[in-house]
């Protein structure tokens, strides 16, 4: 069963409950703690991008197309569209000698508000540079470009790129691949299906480091943590504020996950039910807190995430976001 894992409150009274599953493994597998129910399964979406890279990077196709660590950062981000996530985005394609066109993610508005305004008052094009997935999409056709696969069909799971990745996916998880669903994400690659523990174990192998690449990854991200989100985004926010220990990356519908580098690593995947994205800031910063793995000079820095506060729209504050719940280890 789902747990309540915030409350939503205005003018002191309980307004709205977030309920959903945690789970955290250690590098080894094992499961130290978890609320709700871990094995409850659903998509991961964007969270699995660090390891969507991978293919590209066991290849040498990054060293082969000479690609930046800030270019492969973008490649993992879901990205805010800000100018220079595009520039990166736009390096990836000319340095792989392909048009813009051939990105299958389609267009939304920036996530970044700001660049989104002045898009929409300048008129501008309509282009799939700024789909937060673009730089994963250009990474996927720089994999089929490098080996002469078809570019047209790089999204079909049937696809060697999508086929490599899912073979990932299935190592990092510790689930063998008919055993993980396939669905497709907003940006229409292939999205996978699969328990909440199993992506805490895939995090906590990320930040252990000793499966192949795993390193290399989470060394691109936390070097490079305004690539993966952008201005005024949780994970850029985290990554910068813990200096190297953490990697921060969200999924769509309320997945967030969370890799610890440490003398024990670990992995901490969570789920908000009704696939709220406001409480999942919330609720994973609290994980952290009372797991003792950010300080208070920390929290500090993250104190608009810690409790959020709820406006009207005259700016008034009404309400705000608070954790409720209390971690107990297994």
């Amino acid at each position: 069963m789902p747990t309540i894992l915030a409350k939503v409150i205005r003018n002191d009274r309980v307004e709205s409950l977030h309920r959903g599953h945690i789970a955290i493994s250690d590098g080894t597998g094992k499961s130290i703690i978890a609320i709700g129910d871990p094995t409850f399964r659903t998509y991961i979406r964007s969270a699995a991008k660090p390891f969507q890279i991978m293919p590209l990077l066991n290849d040498g196709v990054d060293r082969h197309f000479a690609f930046t660590d800030r270019e492969l950062a973008v490649i993992i981000a879901s990205h805010n569209g800000e100018a220079f996530h595009i520039e990166a985005v736009e390096s990836l394609l000319k340095k792989t000698g392909l048009e813009v066109d051939r990105l299958q993610c389609a267009f939304h508005p920036p996530l970044h508000g700001p660049t989104a305004k002045k898009q929409y008052l300048q008129d501008a094009p309509k282009t799939p540079l700024v789909n937060n997935c673009s730089g994963k999409h250009s990474g996927m056709l720089a994999v089929a470009k490098f080996h002469g696969w078809p570019l047209e069909t790089y999204l079909q799971p049937e696809h060697p790129v999508q086929k490599r990745i899912l073979q990932v996916i299935s190592r990092f998880s510790n689930l063998p691949e008919d055993d993980i669903g396939i669905g497709m994400d907003g940006c229409s690659a292939p999205v996978f299906y699969l328990p909440v523990t199993n992506m805490a174990l895939m995090y906590a192998s990320l930040a252990a480091g000793k499966i192949e690449l795993s390193e290399r990854v989470f060394d691109v991200m936390v070097t490079n943590p305004e690539m993966i989100a952008g201005t005024d985004r949780f994970d850029t926010k985290l990554m910068q504020v813990t200096r190297g220990r953490m990697v921060s990356k969200v999924g769509a519908e309320g997945v967030r996950c969370v890799g610890v580098r440490g003398e024990r690593a670990l992995g901490i995947a969570l789920k908000v039910e009704d696939g709220s994205k406001r409480a999942s800031e919330t609720i994973m910063l609290e994980v952290l807190w009372q797991l003792d793995l950010i300080s208070q000079e920390e929290v500090n820095k993250l104190s608009k995430y810690r409790k959020p506060m709820i406006a009207n729209h005259a700016g008034i504050e009404t309400g705000w976001v608070e954790p409720a719940f209390i971690l107990e280890r297994s």
